[in-house]
């Protein structure tokens, strides 16, 4: 409560002063635990009796404690790679592969040797499917929506992390996710499209964040966290063909290898200009490869 203007003001002895902002945030403290006081614009101070100095000090005292590194300091953002990012090309490899495979039909032989099918990965060891399935699209409008999400999401993840490491972990998480979308269900399924690595830089993205954000507040934590599965719900469950589980388990794999490889160092020794080149050749060279197996 507040002292008024006719309290006696010898008695009154000053507990803490500062900025108007400042002597309202205490003043709401003393108010919370029913402490009379006055607050003195004059002098920018918050005064109480003589008899409630010890405890007005005590929660005053208590408040800077819980507050003291409230709110956290943001961890530094990595420098963004100034290397030209070659997303628009990859993605124009995909649709140049597209004139070629055409949409899914029943007698496609691209579709037939290259999707994702439970059956042919585990019963005849068909592993090559994992890969080729990332570069196959049901239709026009199944590649234009991978593009569009993708290129933006790619192109931010290439430029934090350089463009040749972030298409290597595409390729990996994007073929995990693979794995276990026809792993973890139990039944057969068939399954096409880049999505599973648009999602899975999402993941990357998240995992970095949360990795970088560890050693703060649990608070620190659920906002890169909740930012991703803002992103999963809002992109990942829309359409008729939608496979919400590549895309659930393109991001899960994305979000390991995202904290995985900033916690164990990896990704920073790999942000070399110098490696980009390199990395991003064998990206290119590992679906070439598994079409190379696949096809007769």
């Amino acid at each position: 409560m507040v002292l008024n203007d006719h309290d006696e003001r010898a008695d009154l002895i000053p507990v803490a002063e500062g900025t108007p902002d400042t002597m309202a945030s205490l003043a709401l403290v003393l108010e919370a635990v029913g402490i009379p006081f006055h607050y003195d614009r004059a002098a920018g101070q918050l005064r109480v009796t003589v008899g409630d100095a010890p405890a007005a000090r005590f929660h005053l005292d208590a408040y800077h404690r819980e507050n003291l590194h409230w709110p956290p300091t943001p961890p530094p953002a990595p420098a963004l790679s100034p290397q030209t990012q070659p997303t628009l090309p990859v993605l124009a490899l995909l649709a140049l592969f597209f004139t070629q495979t055409g949409s899914w039909t029943p007698d496609n032989l691209w579709f037939a040797r290259g999707m994702l099918d439970s059956a042919a990965v585990f019963g005849r060891n068909e592993w090559w499917r994992l890969l080729t399935a990332l570069t196959l699209h049901a239709d026009l409008a199944h590649l234009l929506g991978n593009c569009l999400i993708g290129g933006m999401i790619i192109h931010l993840l290439g430029r934090m992390i350089g463009y040749g490491q972030c298409w290597l972990l595409l390729v990996i998480t994007g073929t995990l996710g693979n794995l276990a979308n026809i792993g973890l269900r139990g039944q057969p399924h068939l399954s096409v499209g880049f999505s599973t690595s648009v999602f899975a830089a999402i993941g990357l993205l998240t995992g970095l964040q949360l990795a970088r954000s560890a050693r703060r507040s649990p608070r620190a934590l659920l906002l890169p966290l909740g930012a991703g599965a803002a992103l999963l719900a809002l992109l990942g469950g829309e359409g008729v063909r939608t496979d919400l589980g590549a895309h659930l388990f393109g991001f899960a794999c994305g979000l390991a290898g995202g904290w995985l490889g900033h916690r164990s160092g990896f990704v920073e020794r790999l942000r070399a200009p110098a490696w980009q080149a390199p990395i991003f050749l064998l990206a290119l060279a590992a679906p070439i490869a598994a079409w190379v197996w696949a096809l007769p």
